[in-house]
């Protein structure tokens, strides 16, 4: 896919984009308040594009809008920890169901020529956006817009969760990461293949979890570090 040069994206564009990437990567930390003008004379630009992206980035929920106060950066519980895991473990069960209804039926070949793609990309797992694609295309496959569209709502604060988890990861504990993920992704392929709900349901839990203990370890360190200020 051809990327798009920063320079020819548009001003809300930019200052989204720059915003949701230091957010990322926690050069602005989790609780932390932002505050338009600031952020308008760090970019060199105005304060329209700035608040544009702001209320584009609470939609996402990676900003929160506590008026009058402001925008504060999105700070999990853990209760939003096991709500947007909770959520995104039915969503891929909810899609897995679909798949093997299709392979179970008429149209079975045109969903096991989409499966040989979603067991490709079951291996390319070097950065959270590889993990991510394979459960963007698993559910895009379950051709089922509305699921896509509860999937595309809790996808930001989750994906969110795991960049910053896997930001902090290298050498061994990051391969280890990685290593986990393909295994698991590979059982969901398999139980996919074989019709076999149970087991696939068993790998999407697996699967889920390891990101939720990650997240869980995250907010405890994070709770920690905030109680010492």
């Amino acid at each position: 896919m051809n990327t798009i040069p920063f320079e020819s994206l548009t001003l809300n564009e930019r200052a989204y984009s720059e915003i949701k990437k230091r957010i990322i990567n926690r050069e602005f930390q989790p609780g932390q308040r932002l505050v338009d003008s600031q952020l308008a004379e760090a970019f060199g630009i105005s304060r329209t594009p700035i608040r544009d992206a702001m209320r584009k980035l609470t939609d996402e929920g990676l900003l929160i809008n506590t008026s009058p106060r402001g925008f504060y950066v999105f700070h999990p519980s853990l209760k939003d920890l096991e709500e947007i895991f909770d959520i995104s473990e039915m969503i891929e069960l909810a899609a897995a169901k679909k798949i093997i209804a299709t392979l179970s039926g008429r149209n079975f070949q045109e969903m096991e020529d989409k499966l040989t793609t979603l067991e490709q990309k079951a291996n390319i797992i070097n950065l959270v956006d590889d993990d991510e694609e394979f459960k963007r295309y698993m559910i895009d496959i379950a051709d089922n817009k509305r699921l896509y569209d509860i999937y595309l709502k809790n996808q930001s604060q989750r994906v969110l969760l795991a960049n910053i988890i896997f930001y902090d990861k290298s050498g061994e504990a990051r391969k280890n990461r990685i290593e986990k993920s393909r295994m698991v992704h590979n059982k969901i392929i398999y139980g996919l293949k074989t019709l076999d709900l149970a087991f696939t349901s068993d790998a999407i839990a697996e699967h889920t979890n390891y990101g939720r203990q990650d997240a869980i370890q995250y907010i405890n360190q994070l709770s920690e570090i905030l109680h010492k200020k």
